[in-house]
């Protein structure tokens, strides 16, 4: 039987932001690299930055109240077990991840013009964002999706497929899981010139680098490469409506070879579309950064599969945390 939330769960719901804000702050002003070297007061970092000596007193303090700093004296310095997830060179680095939901933030503090119907109030997802912009966001996909990745990669069945086309690939972590675990498969990753610019210098001299070729190009106005027999959507029907979702899969079915496999990767939700939780949250935040953005059940998604030509439309894979999969055959 479900336990309803008393008064005091609501009430640490809403007061949750303020924690946030402080370690989005904290990553915005760098303050955890700047504490990497060593220990250093606030008055270091005042004379080094210009600045304000009493805000930052209180943010530092705040911070080593959550157990993020370490306070001896009048000194902070990062906790020893903290160091690699907070140093931006590591590749365990959860800063990228961090930074990304501090730009989050700007678009969530307009949920309430929103819903009342103020949409030039979202801070919708754009083609021109900066390098900056862009390599952030692909760095924090990297650190949410590498170990999420691997463990989604060996629950789908690739045996004899030879050729993947990831479209919206992103840094491609979801095809190097697939190609680590399928020696005989190769990806072509599909998007905008910005990101494969990014993720080929990221991708140049690993073991990937001669499996993977890229084709620029933006899925909701360009063909996409044909002669695969291997599709993968990952983290990318959320973005869309159901209307543009169904181009996008006729799109995908056109790329396929005969007997092609369609995987996608989403929070899938029940008919309740409250269920999983993470995936009901989720949609807010496409409601807050695209225009027709969403989760969708499995009926929807199968629905649209479907009218696009598809058959054999399965969940394979269940899960809370968008690592559900929905495959499909052309």
């Amino acid at each position: 039987m479900e336990t309803a939330l008393d008064v005091r769960a609501i009430d640490l719901m809403s007061v949750g932001f303020q924690k946030a804000r402080i370690i989005l702050t904290a990553a915005e002003l760098d303050i955890f690299s700047k504490l990497l070297s060593g220990p250093k007061s606030a008055d270091d970092l005042c004379e080094a930055y210009g600045w304000d000596l009493r805000g930052l007193e209180i943010l530092l303090d705040a911070l080593a109240s959550l157990k993020l700093l370490n306070k001896s004296s009048e000194s902070y310095s990062i906790k020893p077990q903290l160091y690699m997830a907070l140093d931006p060179n590591s590749e365990e680095s959860i800063l990228p991840m961090i930074l990304h939901r501090a730009r989050m933030w700007k678009s969530w503090s307009n949920l309430t013009s929103i819903v009342k119907g103020d949409f030039d109030k979202g801070s919708f997802i754009k083609t021109d964002k900066s390098r900056n912009d862009i390599e952030a966001f692909i760095g924090a996909m990297e650190v949410v999706g590498r170990k999420r990745a691997m463990r989604i990669a060996k629950d789908i069945n690739l045996d004899g497929r030879k050729n993947l086309l990831d479209i919206g690939g992103g840094s491609g972590v979801y095809s190097r899981a697939l190609l680590e675990l399928n020696p005989n498969l190769s990806a072509t990753l599909f998007d905008l010139s910005l990101v494969i610019e990014i993720t080929r210098e990221r991708i140049t001299g690993t073991k990937f680098a001669s499996r993977i070729s890229y084709v620029e190009g933006d899925f909701n106005k360009d063909a996409l490469p044909t002669g695969h027999d291997t599709v993968l959507l990952s983290a990318i029907i959320h973005i869309n409506g159901r209307e543009r979702n169904r181009s996008l899969f006729s799109k995908a079915y056109q790329a396929l070879e005969p007997n092609g496999l369609l995987i996608i990767r989403d929070h899938i939700m029940d008919e309740s579309r409250i269920s999983p939780s993470d995936g009901a949250i989720f949609a807010v935040n496409m409601l807050v950064a695209t225009r027709e953005g969403n989760t969708y059940t499995f009926r929807e998604i199968s629905e649209d599969l479907i009218i696009a030509g598809f058959n054999d439309v399965q969940l394979v894979r269940g899960g809370n945390q968008m690592d559900q999969i929905i495959t499909a055959l052309k």
